[in-house]
């Protein structure tokens, strides 16, 4: 039990850390996360070990855009390399999970005569992604991907490997100078859509889902270190990041069915009924949004952030 806690104790993120070591100690439990999917994602038994595995890279890489000030550019290009690399084979095959899904889900109210040709069409969607998985598993098994986890895994367990070193003992440096400079200008990026907002397109609100999830990840990295009320300014931050996750999903449905050819003029029917269904949900989303917009931007949220914030001295 002791030797438990003492490993624990060197993952504890303090606010008198400097930043670079809180950094890796938040990478270092990311890169955990990332190693217990890979057999998962390899087999693809459980969909969710791939869409895991994918979460803990977009963390580990919106941890590195966050603070890269304190890195040096060479290990944060190296390392962004590597999960880059790792995420664009995981992202595709997450693409396809998905939307497989959504079409099962959409083919549970479909008449029993439909059902033969929207099964033809999950079972070539299926086809793409054991392709992409075949791709991915090479990766895995690559010389280049073992080099690659061997430096990040170093990097994660060696304090000051690739840090930036301190030249003046005044410069802000400990997280409890810096992180309110650092979540203040993620906060910033987000309300600053308010210029666009309500009358966006698609893309600026997938921009602003982009926004929320890195103001979302930045303040769960340094939870640890801020009070109370970070829990519930939260809740509200990932509301609104998964409302903005499906209308982005759909999009994604949308364009990807349209990519889809050779079908017979069944399933072309069955696709077109999927399009405007999905359109539909989609435009009703879009106009649901501005309340959810407006209560994320009210005092009382906007004080749950800045209260959290207090406790850093």
């Amino acid at each position: 039990m002791a030797a438990e806690n003492r490993r624990a104790d060197k993952s504890l993120i303090l606010p008198t850390d400097p930043v670079a070591e809180a950094g890796r100690k938040i990478l270092a439990g990311q890169v955990r996360r990332m190693r217990r999917q890979e057999a998962g994602s390899r087999s693809g038994e459980d969909i969710e070990s791939v869409h895991r595995m994918r979460v803990a890279i977009r963390r580990m890489r919106s941890l590195l855009k966050l603070i890269p000030d304190h890195y040096q550019d060479a290990t944060v290009s190296r390392l962004e390399k590597g999960l880059r690399d790792v995420a664009r084979a995981l992202g595709g095959i997450r693409d396809l999970d998905v939307l497989i899904l959504d079409l099962e889900n959409y083919a549970s109210a479909l008449p029993p005569e439909q059902l033969a040709d929207m099964q033809a069409i999950i079972d070539r969607l299926d086809r793409r992604r054991e392709n992409r998985r075949a791709r991915l598993n090479a990766l895995f098994d690559s010389k280049g991907y073992r080099r690659f986890l061997r430096q990040l895994r170093r990097f994660a367990k060696t304090p000051g490997k690739g840090a930036r070193r301190v030249k003046v003992r005044s410069a802000p440096h400990q997280l409890r100078h810096v992180l309110p400079l650092l979540l203040h200008q993620r906060m910033a990026q987000v309300k600053a859509y308010d210029v666009v907002l309500p009358a966006s397109d698609i893309n600026d609100l997938h921009e602003l889902r982009v926004e929320f999830k890195q103001l979302r990840y930045a303040v769960e990295f340094f939870r640890p270190v801020l009070g109370a009320s970070a829990d519930r300014f939260l809740q509200s931050v990932r509301a609104i990041q998964e409302f903005l996750g499906r209308i982005q999903d759909i999009s994604v449905f949308i364009e990807a069915v349209s990519r889809l050819k050779k079908l017979t003029p069944e399933q072309a029917a069955l696709l077109e009924g999927y399009r405007e269904a999905r359109q539909a949900e989609q435009d009703r989303l879009r106009e649901q949004f501005e309340e959810l917009w407006t209560r994320f931007n009210n005092r009382a949220t906007q004080r749950l952030f800045s209260d959290a914030l207090l406790v850093l001295r």
